[in-house]
């Protein structure tokens, strides 16, 4: 039987290696940036695994585009950066937490914003905010 001296010392060591991982996970998971374009090639956006726009650029078509339209392309840069980066961090901490992926995905998406949804449809002309029956300078 192992002395208590010596279970100690192999769960310092146990513990330091954990420690280490978690590190190496860490930078790792820093450096993920998901990307994402728009159909057209017009809007390209960087994403973070948060879904954090870290960048966005416009081509000159883009500008020329209905206000609408490039809104729904930069939408949908956006989610496609989002996925993108979601698969990478899938790819980066399945191999170092193995079964307990699923768990650390749960917690980390957690405390992520939710992602991206489609535009709404925009405004209309005569909705002039007034949200009462009458004026409220009475």
């Amino acid at each position: 039987m192992a002395q208590p001296s010596e279970r100690i010392q192999e769960m310092m060591r146990k513990f330091e290696e954990q420690a280490a991982q978690a590190g190496q996970l860490r930078e790792r998971m820093q450096e993920i940036k998901g990307q994402g374009r728009s159909a057209d090639g017009s809007v390209t956006v960087t994403v973070a695994p948060s879904g954090a726009v870290l960048d966005l650029q416009l081509t000159a078509s883009a500008t020329r585009q209905p206000h609408t339209s490039l809104q729904q392309s930069i939408m949908t840069a956006i989610r496609e950066g989002t996925q993108d980066a979601a698969r990478q961090m899938d790819e980066t901490v399945q191999p170092v937490l193995g079964d307990r992926a699923e768990q650390f995905k749960s917690a980390f998406n957690a405390h992520s914003p939710a992602p991206p949804t489609a535009p709404s449809a925009p405004p209309r002309a005569d909705d002039d905010d007034d949200y009462s029956d009458g004026s409220f300078l009475r």
